[in-house]
């Protein structure tokens, strides 16, 4: 079974954006980062997230608008693990970016992988790398 790690901004942020990904897209195991790594300081999520990110398949990214400093070394370190060379498109990489989020770094962005406007797209994305 295909692994999916969760990244990106928490319930308390951004609502059940992960719970509605885990509801409509069955048949993947997933990593949440809120439920399966130990939340107690950095020096546990921090490696529990990255051996979670190290060890799947495809990464789902929700930045929502804020800066998410944490979702984009998720996202480096998923692109860096799933690409042969820098420069490479991760087609297993789902990146949610909404209309309203600033668009000064989309250009870069759009290099890494599948750029979506939301959680719906990034489901039927989802549905795709079955």
């Amino acid at each position: 079974m295909k692994k999916v790690y969760l990244a990106g901004l928490a319930k308390e942020y951004a609502g059940e954006w992960k719970e509605r990904i885990i509801r409509e897209v069955p048949g993947f195991e997933y990593h949440d980062w809120e439920i399966d790594s130990d939340q107690t300081s950095p020096d546990t999520f921090f490696p529990d997230d990255l051996k979670g990110i190290k060890a799947a398949d495809i990464l789902v990214a929700n930045p929502g608008t804020t800066p998410c400093e944490g979702t984009w070394i998720e996202v480096g370190y998923f692109l860096a693990n799933n690409t042969e060379k820098p420069g490479d498109t991760c087609d297993r990489l789902i990146i949610i970016w909404p209309k309203d989020r600033s668009d000064w770094s989309l250009e870069f962005v759009e290099k890494a992988g599948i750029i979506v406007e939301s959680v719906d797209e990034a489901i039927e994305a989802l549905k795709k790398l079955k």
